[in-house]
């Protein structure tokens, strides 16, 4: 069988890991290096969420794409249903979470509440049942319950059916279960199969969306049945919309069905198409429509995906397997597993994830450490090819007469003292991009919070006597936050390394033309264009960020609504003052949030100025002037150690010679790494 998605991530892992490794003993970064390079590497997690309602075939879907056989049974109520994470271990186990002490208080609180008090509330209706089921089947447990409450167990992977099975012994008081398993493709790999949103569990709901928050990727499993109904919808556009997630995949399973029934492919699909186009025009969420408006929706059965896995013995030996081989045949017109294979279309959907993998973290994952490690040896390069021409000039001025020094050493300090006052223009002129870029950048920012600020005043004016709807507040405070502003500053981070570059590269050049004007015989073009790769490869590589000035995740009134917004139950005509006084407090805390000062967030962009500056002094002062004059002058000294040195001179540079050419080929061998 072809190899998985997430073997081929870790194959390109220790492919990278093997290139660290091989740059160490090329000498071009030391141990620490490498140790930081390959932790970073073994330590950055893929999280892939699963999502979707219950029966939609997550776990089978699970079974065949992570673990190519039927591992997870299939929750069979909400209560059964806790939050699974799968991920490497060494060997085969499990650690299960069980409620706190204050969360089974809280179940046996709703346990004891009547369905006739909350008649009509769908939502209520199954939070009850769900505790009086938790409560009942914990009675299993007896006297010992208390002892486990809070904690966590280990316990042998043999023992999963008691923590996530319909009749397992612990399942009443499971909120979450961690599947290790010995797979090396799962080293660095994190699969959440969630018990679904709208979860009776409130705790566990909670910790589903901790999870989507961080999710790389989030596949939305549809039932081909009843594909993108109420349920659905609200899913999709109230709970992923608020995880602020911007990687929506969606699938159709169990498409044989409705396949068998007469209905075509293209049909179940542009179905599903023209629910989520009616869906999104009622949506006000603009971020989340512009990731649906991309996201093609992927008919597949994780039936006979799994069926095309499991050993044939396995499937003709179990009733239900069988069967549904024999039914799939049939439709399909199947003669063996490879066609089971190919009509499952799960990897059409496989497909998917990893185009969202290769673009988005693959970059993060895999290209920051490969242009590290070729900088590193670009670097060395560098060095190098300074170095020959630092001896190609002390070369030609051994060979000089004596009265010719005394002029080159007067010329270098010229050339000093010119470069220097244009290191300080260069200032200026990057200080000019700069406040260019803050100015526009504020004002961007400031029309961004301006309309969302507009979005809430009109939200809280629009509330009934229920009072605002904190959730649709809070989920715009969120897409302000964790969309529109991390996009915001991630093109302001854009604009400001090109800007960077344009100033530079004129700076550079009138360098070239210093340097041919006072040391004429030094060869500066190569010069030149290593310091121009170095400085470009520091401004691409994250010198120009936000991410050491101001925390990306809260810009300082991030929980400015925690306290005051809330949600009234309470009709009648005696609250609507109370709620008009609320709603006017709200108003001022949005006022607060419209008058947050943004030049303090772009501010720390100027403290990258001086690293470009530092740079620059160091490579042509520090590197090249300040040794070219100290040989100078050493030769002025000692002008009996002229042939002497000259000898040296000559025999250092076939040595720096031979080293470039062995350089150049270790950057060939890594490059085709």
């Amino acid at each position: 069988m072809a190899q998985n998605l997430f073997e081929q991530l870790q194959e390109k892992k220790t492919r990278l890991i093997a290139q660290t490794k091989k740059a160490k003993e090329f000498g071009w970064i030391d141990e620490q290096r490498e140790l930081e390079i390959v932790d970073k590497i073994n330590k950055d997690v893929l999280t892939i969420g699963v999502i979707g309602q219950m029966k939609c075939g997550k776990s089978t879907f699970l079974n065949s794409f992570v673990f190519e056989d039927d591992v997870l049974p299939a929750a069979t109520t909400p209560m059964t249903a806790a939050l699974s994470v799968i991920t490497y271990g060494k060997e085969k186990s499990i650690t299960a979470e069980f409620y706190s002490k204050d969360e089974w208080e809280e179940q046996k609180v709703q346990a004891s509440r009547s369905l006739d008090s909350v008649a009509g509330n769908t939502l209520e209706e199954s939070k009850i049942k769900a505790a009086k089921e938790l409560v009942d089947r914990a009675s299993k447990l007896g006297t010992t319950l208390e002892s486990y409450l809070g904690k966590t167990q280990n316990d042998t992977f043999d023992n999963l059916i008691e923590y996530v099975g319909a009749d397992g012994k612990f399942v009443s008081i499971t909120k979450a279960v961690t599947i290790y398993y010995p797979k090396e493709y799962l080293k660095g790999v994190e699969i959440v199969d969630t018990p679904g949103f709208n979860d009776p569990i409130v705790s566990r709901e909670e910790r589903t969306k901790a999870f989507l928050k961080k999710a790389d990727v989030v596949l939305l499993m549809l039932y081909a049945g009843r594909p993108f109904d109420a349920t659905d919808r609200d899913i999709l556009f109230k709970n992923v919309g608020q995880c602020g997630t911007g990687r929506v995949l969606i699938g159709i399973n169990k498409y044989d069905i409705p396949f068998e029934n007469g209905e075509t492919e293209t049909e179940i699909k542009d179905y599903v198409k023209e629910q989520l186009t009616k869906a999104c025009k009622e949506c006000n969420d603009n971020l989340l429509v512009n990731v649906l408006e991309s996201t093609e929706p992927i008919p597949l059965s994780a039936e006979m995906a799994l069926l095309s896995e499991l050993p044939m013995s396995k499937v003709n030996s179990n009733e239900a397997y069988s069967f549904a081989w024999n039914r799939n045949c049939e439709t399909f017109e199947i003669s063996g597993q490879p066609q089971m294979r190919e009509k499952s279309h799960i990897d059409d959907l496989i497909n998917a994830v990893k185009k969202v993998v290769e673009t988005e973290k693959e970059e993060i994952l895999f290209r920051k450490p490969i242009n590290s490690i070729l900088a590193a040896g670009n670097e060395k390069k560098a060095e190098v090819e300074k170095d020959i021409s630092i001896n190609k000039k002390l070369i030609n001025i051994c060979s000089q007469p004596d009265d010719e020094l005394e002029e080159s050493l007067s010329n270098i300090t010229r050339a000093k003292r010119r470069l220097q006052k244009k290191i300080g223009l260069l200032g200026d002129d990057i200080n000019d991009s700069l406040d260019a870029i803050v100015r526009k950048g504020k004002y961007r920012l400031e029309d961004d919070i301006d309309r969302s600020c507009e979005k809430m005043d009109s939200i809280i004016d629009n509330s009934g006597f229920f009072g605002p709807e904190s959730s649709r507040l809070d989920k715009e405070k969120q897409t302000l936050l964790k969309r529109t502003l991390k996009r915001d500053t991630e093109d302001i981070i854009n604009d400001a390394r090109e800007k960077i570059k344009t100033p530079m590269n004129e700076f550079l050049s009138e360098v070239d033309d210093v340097l041919m004007r006072y040391i004429p015989d030094f060869e500066s073009k190569d010069f030149i264009k290593s310091v121009k790769n170095d400085i470009n490869f520091d401004l691409d590589d994250g010198m120009f960020s936000f991410s050491n000035s101001s925390s990306s995740s809260d810009y300082g009134w991030g929980d400015v609504f925690k306290e005051i917004i809330c949600v009234y139950i309470t009709l009648g005509m005696s609250i609507v003052n109370e709620i008009e006084d609320e709603k006017r407090k709200l108003h001022e805390k949005v006022n607060e949030l419209r008058n947050f000062d943004v030049t303090k967030f772009l501010e720390p962009i100027y403290d990258k100025k001086e690293q470009v500056i530092e740079k620059v002094k160091t490579r042509i002062i520090e590197e090249l002037l300040n040794p070219l004059q100290e040989k100078i002058e050493d030769n002025v000294k000692n002008k009996a150690q002229k042939e002497q040195k000259l000898n040296e001179a000559n025999l250092q540079l076939e040595k720096l010679l031979k080293k470039k050419t062995l350089i150049d080929e270790q950057l060939q061998e890594m490059t085709s790494l």
